[in-house]
């Protein structure tokens, strides 16, 4: 079973993801962008769903993007966002190695179409 690091501040939202993929995936959760980087090391997720806004500032999800980045280049990474996808803070993930971008609020298809295109479609 594919494992999956859900890294976001709210507890709703882990909750949310961790039911809609469940049954199909092994979830790994981290509240915090230094959980995130922990669990990453210890797990080595074959997707990370990383949340770009967390507690430690509005550019979190960047600076936890770039140091898995750097640990492992070929990590897949999408991005999870409430801000617009022409945001310049989701287009610096992008550019720093994120390989998509989700935003919220999405349903359990539109979730388990992203994390299938990952993990199993052509760009994986």
């Amino acid at each position: 079973m594919k494992t999956i690091l859900v890294a976001d501040d709210s507890p709703f939202m882990r909750r949310a993801i961790k039911d809609m993929l469940r049954d199909e995936y092994s979830i790994v959760e981290a509240e915090s962008g230094i959980k995130s980087i922990e669990q990453f090391e210890r797990v080595r997720p074959d997707l990370t769903l990383l949340d770009v806004v967390m507690p430690e500032g509005d550019e979190e999800g960047l600076r936890v993007l770039r140091r898995i980045i750097g640990e492992d280049p070929a990590a897949k990474v999408v991005m999870m966002t409430g801000l617009d996808e022409k945001d310049a803070v989701v287009k610096e993930c992008m550019r720093a190695g994120a390989k998509g971008c989700v935003v919220k609020p999405f349903d359990k298809r539109q979730l388990r179409e992203v994390v299938a295109t990952f993990l199993l479609g052509p760009n994986t």
